[in-house]
């Protein structure tokens, strides 16, 4: 008969294969990872506009000085093309604190705006940060373009100079 590991042993375990894991990546998985995006950003000829310094400033101060994080498309540079979402209200917030790895992100369309519950015969309230967001953008010096749907296209990669950007082609490149 055998005996059955504790609690605190198959905690230990688990935290054990956990650290396992994530050496794994940082050693291993990652380091792949970055090599086939640096390829594909030389074979398309993009310039980075974003560090990861940069990446992590804004995010802190996502959390920190605005009232939600807004909801965002996110291309990375190897991954497929999908169709953006509607900017209008969108009903969710942003996930800021899982963009890491930093290095993949190609370019993310901000919509600043967060369409909120009221009550059922009330129409919901749309909060609108945009300002804040345009401030605290210009605040950290992240290049930004601001299109006519009053949304904030920040990249991380581009063909161009951050002042002539236009939005990315829906077909890829």
């Amino acid at each position: 008969m055998t005996k059955q590991p504790t609690r605190a042993e198959r905690a230990a375990e688990r935290e054990a294969d956990l650290a396992g894991r994530r050496q794994h990546w940082l050693e291993v998985e990652r380091p792949k990872m970055k090599a086939k995006v640096l390829a594909e950003v030389e074979r398309r000829g993009l310039a980075s506009f974003m560090n990861r310094t940069r990446w992590e400033r804004l995010c802190e101060a996502v959390y920190a000085e605005l009232p939600f994080p807004p909801a965002f498309d996110l291309q990375t540079v190897l991954g497929q093309r999908e169709p953006l979402m509607d900017t209008d209200a969108p009903s969710f917030w942003g996930s800021w604190s899982e963009l890491e790895p930093f290095f993949e992100i190609e370019w993310l369309r901000v919509a600043p705006r967060w369409s909120r519950h009221v009550a059922m015969l009330l129409p919901d309230e749309v909060i609108d940060c945009g300002d804040a967001f345009r401030d605290l953008l210009v605040r950290l010096g992240v290049p930004f373009r601001e299109d006519e749907a009053k949304t904030f296209w920040i990249y991380g990669y581009a063909p161009a100079d951050p002042a002539t950007l236009t939005s990315p082609p829906e077909t890829p490149t």
